[in-house]
């Protein structure tokens, strides 16, 4: 539970102010700490606070040097990988709008080659239902 609330203070601070800090671990470290002691009073929320920062700032500056050691932060890995989707997104959406545009066309020229031969059938079965007998009758006069 700590770890979450550690976690989406430091988060919430590095999507506000977009950058990556070690201001951000030692505040976040303080805000965890003064939440785990805040049943104690204010002197252990002020406790709290104090040892939440004091633990905050190694855990941040391992964070940092994990980052730096890689090359790139969180901020620009997640960067990356938003760019990344969008770019699969947009490719996705231009191959279905490419699909649709051919689509009508398809379907008239299936339409146009099932309507032939269903015609050619129709008529074949017209030509060959019994005449009408009144046509006969008006045939002999």
């Amino acid at each position: 539970m700590f770890v979450t609330i550690f976690n989406t203070v430091n988060t919430g601070l590095n999507a506000y102010r977009d950058k990556n800090a070690l201001s951000h671990y030692v505040i976040a470290g303080a805000v965890t700490g003064s939440l785990f002691r805040i049943s104690l009073g204010l002197r252990g929320l002020v406790a709290g606070g104090i040892i939440g920062a004091l633990l905050g700032t190694p855990i941040g500056s391992l964070l940092m040097a994990l980052q730096k050691y890689y090359g790139e932060t969180i901020q620009e890995r997640k960067r990356k990988d938003r760019e990344a989707l969008y770019e699969l997104k947009l490719e996705e959406w231009k191959a279905r709008l490419q699909f649709t545009e051919h689509l009508p066309e398809e379907i008239e020229s299936n339409l146009q080659k099932n309507q032939s031969k269903d015609d050619a059938k129709k008529i074949e079965a017209l030509l060959n239902l019994p005449r009408n007998p009144s046509s006969d009758k008006q045939d002999k006069d």
